[in-house]
Order: C-alpha cells, then sequence, then structure tokens
C-alpha cells in the first residue's frame, strides 16, 4: 500500500466504501509510524548507550589521572621524607661523632689527671718519707743531744 497513487486509493474507496478503506489506510500509517518511531527508539538507545560509554571512558580517564597525580604527590611526599631523615640521621651522625671527640679528649684528659696525681702521689711519698726520715732524725737528735746540750736550746743545729 506504500506504493499506490491517490487514484487508485480513490478508485479502491469508491469499489469498497470509505469506511473499510480508511481503516485500512490508518492501521497502514499507524504501522509505518511505528516502524519509525521503533528506529528512533533504536537509535536514541544506541546514541545514549554511545554517550554512556563515552562518559564512562571519560570518567575511567579521569579517574586515571588523579591516581597517577596521588602517585606522584605520594613518590614526592616520600622522597622529601627520606631526604629529611638522611639530613637528620646526617646531624646526629655529626653530633655523635662530636661526642665520641668530646669523649676522647675527656679521657685523655683523665688519664693526664692520673699521671699527675701519681707522680705528685709518689712525691708526697718521697716527700712524707724524708720527713719521717727528718722527723727521726730530729727525735734522734733531741733525744741524743738535748742531754747533752740543754743550756743553749739549740736542736743540733
Amino acid at each position: 500500500m506504500e506504493g499506490m497513487t491517490m487514484v487508485e486509493l480513490l478508485k479502491n474507496v469508491v469499489d469498497v466504501g470509505i469506511t473499510p478503506v480508511l481503516l485500512v489506510v490508518f492501521i497502514v500509517f499507524f504501522i509505518q509510524r511505528t516502524k519509525d518511531d521503533d528506529t528512533r527508539v533504536k537509535k536514541s538507545n544506541s546514541e545514549a548507550q554511545k554517550a554512556i560509554r563515552d562518559r564512562e571512558d571519560m570518567l575511567m580517564a579521569e579517574s586515571a589521572k588523579r591516581e597517577e597525580l596521588i602517585r606522584q604527590e605520594a613518590e614526592k611526599r616520600e622522597n622529601l621524607i627520606r631526604k629529611e631523615a638522611e639530613k637528620r640521621e646526617s646531624i646526629l651522625m655529626a653530633n655523635q661523632d662530636r661526642m665520641l671527640n668530646s669523649l676522647d679528649k675527656i679521657t685523655d684528659s683523665i688519664a693526664k689527671i692520673e699521671q699527675s696525681l701519681s707522680r705528685m702521689e709518689s712525691r708526697h711519698e718521697q716527700d712524707i718519707g724524708q720527713l719521717k726520715g727528718q722527723v727521726q732524725n730530729l727525735e734522734n737528735k733531741l733525744t741524743g743531744k738535748g742531754a747533752h746540750d740543754g743550756r743553749t736550746g739549740n736542736l743540733g743545729g
């Protein structure tokens, strides 16, 4: 009925009657319209699905970019933390070296003090020995000379 001309349509109307012909024309019109609607719906659905896929692809790409940025920022922070830790470790090592040098100097000083104290102690022991000897000599002189030379009060000198 699609290729039907106006003359053929009028001939059919006269032969069959207006109501059945209009009913057939109406049905054909709606069938054709339904096919067109189906085509438009399918086309619209495919366009919508394509738009959805494009949107998903764009969101995935944006998500990948964000993840990459986050990863890069994490690497930067990690590197900064590592450098700061290395710097602190270096400072701690330098402080420890200074403390060890100070301890070495203190140890050397203590060793020198101990040597000096040893020398002083041995000198004091010698001095004490000499003083004991002198006291003994004086006692000997006093006990021996005091009986002989008691008038002058001289202690043997």
